[in-house]
């Protein structure tokens, strides 16, 4: 009887705790909700080169070490150029399949990649590596991440001065003294680069084979968004 009676009493309380908090939550009005961005557009200063060499051979491991062989002399030209990052891409290696489902010859394929704030160094090593046999795969422009990550501080501060000139605007069109601040989101609003040239066409480029290529980079759209809820009082 008086376990029933403890539980009564436990249940009656925080019945009664729930209701009192319930009552004491402020109740949402005069709230206005709204975003606002701040954008520019950028000079791209990164580029990415990519170049490689597809073999063919009836002798797989006759056609790796032809590909490896002149991967390892394209590599060991391209650590020379000062200023570009030079890393090994995708190495791929494949059959091909003739009448009966039997293998005829094989396929192998490798890339260097190619990146540096240079875009006319880039291009002069392209011309070297081409002159090698090498293909060139493709080409793209993008902002660096130390231009990029300045740039956001930036539209940041920004967007932020913009969404509060936006909530006095709004404030005194309400006929309201001030706002307070209820949430705010802070974001990247996009990152638009320029699309990089495809394969095909730098394959055709690469007839002229030791001319270095020419390259305008062009620019990006980066924009920061501030969105957010204010009270207006």
């Amino acid at each position: 009887m008086f376990m029933l009676r403890t539980r009564s009493l436990v249940f009656a309380l925080a019945f009664v705790a729930s209701s009192v908090g319930a009552q004491t939550l402020p109740q949402p009005r005069n709230q206005v909700s709204f975003s606002v961005a701040a954008e520019r557009e950028v000079a791209n200063d990164w580029t990415t080169g990519l170049i490689g060499t597809t073999a063919s051979g009836s002798d797989p491991a006759e056609l790796a070490s032809r590909i490896n062989k002149q991967m390892a002399d394209a590599l060991a030209l391209a650590k020379q150029a000062k200023g570009v990052k030079v890393t090994s891409g995708s190495y791929n290696t494949y059959p091909e399949y003739g009448d009966g489902n039997r293998i005829i010859r094989w396929q192998a394929s490798q890339d260097l990649i190619l990146e540096s704030k240079d875009v006319d160094a880039v291009a002069k090593l392209l011309g070297k590596l081409q002159a090698q046999g090498l293909l060139l795969r493709s080409i793209s422009f993008s902002v660096s991440r130390e231009t990029q990550r300045k740039l956001e501080d930036e539209l940041i501060a920004e967007a932020i001065a913009a969404f509060r000139a936006r909530a006095a605007l709004v404030a005194k069109g309400f006929g309201k003294a001030s706002y307070g601040l209820i949430a705010v989101n802070v974001g990247g609003g996009g990152y638009q680069p320029p699309m990089p040239m495809m394969r095909g066409k730098m394959e055709m480029m690469s007839a002229d084979a030791g001319a270095a290529p020419s390259f305008e980079g062009g620019t990006s759209h980066v924009r920061m968004d501030v969105n957010g809820t204010i009270e207006l009082e």
